[in-house]
């Protein structure tokens, strides 16, 4: 955080940042809500959360893309003005009685401007590289990333509240989103001057010719990012255990929601305020190692955080399995969200200040699309199990998993050391 308040450019460029995302977060439960009034709720509902998460599976062509701008921040302007134009015909198409041609348009549309959302994330890390020290790089990620999960958790509740105060006007509640975007906009270009000598802003880039032309130079772009990011011993070490690590986190998420339902002595007053209880605890943890100033997080490596992480995860089986106290669930669920909100901007930091400046977008997005593949995969299999066989089962294989891939990473890292 100190960063923030030590650095001009810093402060103004995430200020339009954060005053973006607020838009974005709080139309999201805005657009569930509209969604129950369809003629057939239930289906509008079903598609509107199927296709909230569809711009993750472009994450890698909207790097690839940031990648491909020759003006970074003068492509932050051009967004911002899409974004808030975008929400403009979002709230003509809300204007009357829900309707499903209308309905799909907005849908439409939201998921456009989630995607340049997208885009401006990635294209945002060259301008980031250039106005940021490399040894604040960590703590510049960390406060970005405490702040954008602060507004995922707090926007929709507050969406949900501004739009009750506008008595469910959903066209006035576009425009004040529209409003948000053009905000950002007018902050960005009123310091236009300061950024536009940054070398971000000045990239050359080889552009290819027609549509067969580009798509082969994604393809082309994408392997070489893959290959290169293969290069690099210690990110690609740090991609397989946040691979595991994710596939131990969405395993854990489903077998912790099926022992709710079963052993009620894990219960913290009822089912559905057990869930919302442990995924708010785990989001404020997450937020508080986010923000955790850089002069402490300094002191913890990253190869300590991960065995951190595994030791909570470890412990938070055994508890379910044996203990089966509450509060240690609690407790437990904290600590590893901490160290995971402390260990996702180092490593973030680290790939910013070791990659390419020229293709940092590209690969970065592909490793969180690499990392990311494992969620469902998680999900699925230790939900099998469970139905399968015994939930007793489900969680003891967890165990085994957790335990195993944390002997093959040390073993991996006391072999890098020994090679260096």
């Amino acid at each position: 955080m100190e960063v923030f308040f030590r650095n001009f450019h810093y402060r103004i460029f995430m200020m339009a940042n954060i005053i973006s995302a607020i838009g974005s977060s709080l139309f999201g439960i805005v657009f569930v809500i509209y969604a129950r009034h369809m003629p057939h709720p239930s289906l509008a509902i079903s598609i509107a959360s199927v296709v909230a998460n569809l711009p993750l599976l472009f994450d890698i062509f909207m790097g690839y893309l940031a990648d491909q701008t020759a003006n970074h921040y003068r492509q932050q302007l051009r967004n911002r003005i899409i974004q808030g134009g975008l929400f403009i015909v979002i709230s003509i198409s809300m204007l009357g009685r829900a309707q499903w041609a209308g309905f799909i348009v907005v849908l439409a549309l939201n998921m456009v401007v989630s995607l340049i959302g997208s885009y401006n994330s990635y294209g945002a890390i060259p301008i980031i590289k250039d106005i940021v020290l490399p040894n604040d790089i960590t703590e510049a990620e960390g406060f970005e990333s405490g702040i954008n999960a602060t507004i995922s958790v707090t926007g929709g509740l507050i969406g949900a509240a501004l739009l009750s105060g506008l008595n469910y006007h959903y066209s006035l509640f576009a425009l004040i989103n529209s409003a948000s975007f053009f905000l950002a906009f007018g902050l960005l270009f009123y310091v236009r001057k300061e950024f536009s000598k940054l070398s971000s802003s000045r990239v050359t880039v080889q552009k290819a010719v027609g549509i067969v032309a580009h798509v082969r130079q994604f393809f082309r772009q994408t392997r070489s990012n893959f290959i290169l990011l293969k290069q690099q011993a210690t990110i690609i070490q740090f991609t397989e255990v946040f691979m595991m690590i994710n596939l131990f986190d969405a395993g854990q998420g489903v077998l912790l929601n099926l022992s709710f339902a079963h052993q009620h002595q894990l219960l913290i007053v009822n089912y559905g305020y057990t869930v919302a209880l442990v995924g708010m605890v785990e989001s404020i943890g997450g937020i508080l190692g986010s923000l955790t100033p850089g002069r402490i997080t300094r002191h913890l490596s990253i190869s300590k955080e991960i065995v951190l992480i595994y030791g909570a995860y470890g412990l938070m089986t055994v508890n379910i399995l044996f203990l089966k106290s509450r509060f240690l669930l609690l407790v437990i669920t904290v600590v590893a969200s901490v160290f995971t909100g402390i260990l996702n901007p180092q490593v973030q930091g680290k790939m910013i200040n070791d990659l390419p400046e020229q293709s940092i977008g590209s690969i970065i997005s592909a490793f969180y699309t690499v990392v990311q593949l494992t969620v469902p995969l998680g999900s699925l299999i230790f939900a099998a199990v469970a139905n399968a066989l015994s939930l007793k089962v489900a969680w003891s294989s967890l165990l085994a998993f957790d335990g195993v891939t944390l002997i093959i990473w040390l073993v991996q890292r006391h072999h890098q050391i020994k090679e260096s």
